[in-house]
């Protein structure tokens, strides 16, 4: 049967299968050692909410949007617009320098959620998570993943990209978002990996509710991009670090229906001793 399927169709295959199998193994390390235990019916609901939601936005993308990317890809290569088609490079450093541009992109467009108010309000869902774990690489409302997709439908004639080159950085992006969102840690090895990949004691720094650290380390797949621009940052004690923004701590806005709301209303007023400022409605 797979020797029937040309390579995009097996990357595209690969791209379905990969991100259940680390799923799954992630959840195995999560409960085995988790970073920061909490209650397992907590667990549980959380992870119903947030995977429930990864399935509905998958069928809504995929509906809106099923057919745009490849077409998008295929325009471009017959009409040999874009930047990789007016280079001379062989197949191997095209693909490289695509996967190298396309990550250059995400840190900017993360960058522009944390920046742009009408972005951060739909960006914000992925924020309130008071439990990061591997479920949350999949907690993104709906709008945002509207805006992400129109963006790469503009970037695929800008660089010449190529269906394939799309799925293979896709892969990527899951491996490396479920990984560093994970409730893990690597200990030592950590700040070895992360000179080059996004880690997961990285990326808590990223979910933390204090305003200068959760404007920090956008990096997607390799970490270098936040080196770059300035915006890394780690501290020590990870472990009393604080997940999630506070206004959204209630129980209702943790529902399925509760984080579809979040960019539609304003955060409920509490107190911040900390002046741990957001980004403006």
């Amino acid at each position: 049967m797979f020797s029937e399927l040309t390579g995009t169709q097996l990357l595209i295959l690969a791209q379905r299968i990969v991100p259940v199998i680390l799923l799954g193994l992630l959840w195995s390390w999560e409960s085995w050692a988790a970073f920061k235990p909490y209650d397992r019916q907590i667990r549980y609901r959380h992870a119903f909410h947030n995977l429930l939601l990864a399935i509905l936005n998958a069928l809504f993308i995929g509906l809106l949007f099923g057919t745009a990317v490849e077409f998008m890809s295929q325009w471009s290569r017959e009409h040999d617009w874009g930047l990789l088609y007016q280079l001379p490079l062989g197949m191997f450093w095209k693909t490289t320098l695509a996967v190298v541009l396309l990550d250059v992109w995400m840190y900017c467009w993360h960058w522009l959620n944390h920046r742009i108010p009408l972005f951060w309000r739909f960006h914000r869902m992925h924020h309130s998570d008071p439990h990061m774990d591997v479920s949350t690489a999949t907690r993104f409302h709906w709008g945002e993943l509207t805006f992400s997709t129109l963006s790469r439908l503009a970037l695929i004639p800008i660089l010449g990209l190529q269906i394939w080159q799309l799925v293979v950085y896709s892969i990527l992006v899951y491996l490396s978002t479920q990984f560093h969102h994970a409730n893990i840690s690597l200990g030592k090895a950590d700040p070895v990996l992360r000179w080059l990949f996004v880690t997961p004691d990285m990326h808590k720094i990223h979910h933390s509710r204090l305003h200068r650290e959760f404007n920090s380390n956008y990096s997607t797949v390799f970490s270098c991009w936040d080196r770059l621009a300035g915006t890394y940052q780690m501290r020590n004690h990870l472990e009393n670090i604080e997940f999630g923004l506070s206004e959204y701590d209630e129980p209702d806005r943790q529902t399925l229906l509760g984080m579809w709301k979040t960019p539609f209303y304003p955060p409920s007023p509490q107190p911040d001793p900390q002046n741990r400022k957001r980004p403006p409605d």
